[in-house]
């Protein structure tokens, strides 16, 4: 009957034994699928990783900054790199600063005083100054465009736009001259950053991960 009594304990002990290393062995599962899930790699760019959880403190940050979400990862996988790449090229110029008090300037109009920005938020705002100071250094101050450009983006834009607004009447050149050369120095602006970007993509090793 002793006998009994202990194969049946032993039993027993195996029994739950068995279900502890199950359970453990399941914890372990399902926390190596959850990291995947949080980490896995959806883009690299030369040696650097972009990772889910990029992807998630970005929308986050983008967020708390009250900006448009961007919905699609493979989109904001290229914003992301873009923003490396254009972050590489400030490393190797050492003339562009940022107060404390241009990110606090340029919080106050983002997000106001709706709580105390992370330093998450306060960095990517900080980064955003810089990189906008560098383009600015590097390509504005070299866009000067003529009378004639600017008559002519008043003919071929400025105008069509505001009939299909339905502005009437439609301000002579004179009232707007100032709006419509930033105008024409802003698509400028943008024009020569979009080939700058496209040429320094060619260059690096960038891959996306489905």
């Amino acid at each position: 009957m002793g006998e009994k009594r202990i194969s049946h304990n032993k039993a027993q002990t195996t029994h739950k034994a068995l279900w502890s290393f199950c359970a453990f062995l399941w914890l372990i599962l399902v926390s190596t699928a959850h990291a995947e899930i949080i980490d896995r790699i959806v883009a690299v760019i030369d040696t650097h990783i972009i990772t889910l959880s990029d992807l998630r403190q970005e929308r986050e940050i983008r967020g708390r900054l009250g900006e448009k979400p961007i919905e699609d990862d493979k989109v904001l996988a290229h914003e992301l790199i873009d923003k490396y790449l254009i972050e590489s090229q400030i490393t190797d110029f050492a003339d562009v600063d940022v107060s404390n008090d241009e990110v606090d300037a340029e919080l106050q109009k983002s997000i106001g005083r709706e709580g105390v920005p992370s330093d998450a938020v306060r960095d990517t705002v900080r980064r955003r100054i810089r990189m906008r100071k560098y383009i600015d250094f590097r390509f504005r101050q070299s866009i000067r465009p003529t009378d004639e450009d600017v008559r002519k983006y008043y003919d071929d834009v400025f105008v069509p736009a505001a009939k299909g607004r339905g502005l009437s009447p439609i301000p002579p050149l004179v009232q707007v001259s100032d709006a419509v050369r930033n105008n024409v120095i802003q698509e400028s602006l943008d024009h020569e950053v979009n080939v700058w970007l496209e040429a320094i993509r060619r260059r690096g090793n960038i891959e996306i991960f489905q």
